[in-house]
């Protein structure tokens, strides 16, 4: 490569990459229903719901989808793991300082599986919110679903399955998710 296309290549990156992250960022918040200032954006997000909220210092990472018809609420210096997908029917709640690692999956609702019916002509079953409260962590590749409500201070296991509540300060792994420890100190 010659010396001016290496230059000119420079100089695309520093006013080109900084205007799509801009772009990116700007289409993304347009989408929400709220926002508070400083949230990071990555490259290839899904928006494909209205009814979405985020709070302020929020990451939402490279091939994050967020979806469904239900409202989906994050809350403040939450950060949302490389392609994981939220999607809520009803509602879905991410209160602040979560992690949440990569490639996990959060549902708030499943098919009906009764004997009578294709299972694609089925509605959607939503047995009640998913709850993420405060300082949570879900490791790499979790699934939390519907009805799940996730105890402040927690951790779940990586490619743990949650279908029950897990309490605060808990440490849970398996599928399903159980109760294997505490955060708590005496």
């Amino acid at each position: 490569m010659s010396k001016i296309s290496i230059i000119a290549m420079k100089i695309v990156r520093r006013i080109l990459l900084p205007l799509q992250r801009w772009y990116r960022t700007t289409k993304f918040l347009s989408g929400l229903e709220t926002y508070e200032q400083e949230i990071s954006v990555g490259d290839n997000v899904n928006l494909w719901n209205d009814h979405v909220s985020i709070g302020a210092g929020t990451y939402v990472y490279p091939g994050v989808t967020l979806w469904g018809p239900g409202k989906i609420e994050i809350g403040r210096h939450v950060e949302v793991g490389l392609h994981s997908t939220i999607f809520a029917s009803k509602f879905v709640a991410i209160k602040d300082n979560v992690l949440i690692a990569a490639g996990c999956y959060i549902i708030d609702s499943n098919h009906g599986i009764a004997p009578d019916k294709l299972i694609l002509e089925q509605p959607s079953v939503v047995k009640g919110p998913v709850i993420i409260e405060e300082d949570a962590w879900l490791g790499a590749g979790v699934k939390v679903l519907s009805g799940v409500h996730i105890g402040r201070g927690a951790v779940i296991g990586a490619q743990s399955v949650v279908n029950r509540d897990i309490p605060d300060y808990a440490i849970a792994a398996g599928v399903p998710a159980k109760v294997i420890g505490s955060r708590k100190t005496n």
